[in-house]
């Protein structure tokens, strides 16, 4: 009798058994797929980093090198549009494989890195121009009213001389 209520349990038991390692295993291999997941997204942003970081550094090369082009080469107009295209002719020579998209990325990066000090100093140089065109502006408008003065007292000084002569000349 006890060996048939044994043979009547362990097949359940058994079977229970395995249920609970299926669900103990499904629930450790999703938990390791999760961080192998996570671990590879990981290394996938640092790898990303990691590349816009080198790009962004052989952009700024690619940068000087367009600024000394245009530098040292004066047959050469330096407009806005030509020195884009020459920095995104010379960064597809050194990437290749790199967008259009990412070049206009690197470039604005770039050109806010290089310009992010000129700001100041040209706002201080126009008020610095503003204020010498002022002085300068005022200076002349007091030799000009110098000036007039001048003419007015002469044309008083000719007219009271003609009406001291009392018609001497006319005679």
């Amino acid at each position: 009798m006890v060996q048939q209520i044994i043979s009547a349990v362990v097949p359940v038991a058994v079977t229970a058994l395995v249920a609970v390692l299926v669900a103990v295993i499904k629930a450790l291999g999703d938990a390791g797929v999760k961080l192998i997941q996570r671990k590879k997204d990981a290394v996938a942003a640092k790898m990303g980093a990691d590349t816009y970081n080198q790009r962004l550094a052989v952009a700024k090369q690619v940068w000087g090198a367009v600024d000394e082009y245009f530098r040292i080469t004066p047959s050469v107009a330096k407009t806005f549009e030509a020195a884009q295209a020459k920095f995104t002719e010379e960064i597809h020579k050194v990437l290749p494989d790199i967008t259009d998209d990412e070049i206009v990325q690197l470039r604005q990066a770039v050109a806010g890195e290089v310009n992010k000090g000129k700001a100041a100093l040209t706002s201080e140089a126009l008020a610095e121009k503003s204020a010498a065109a002022k002085a300068e502006q005022d200076n002349a408008a007091k030799a000009l009213q110098s000036a007039a003065e001048a003419v007015q007292a002469a044309q008083k000084a000719i007219s009271g001389t003609a009406q001291a002569d009392g018609g001497k000349s006319a005679a």
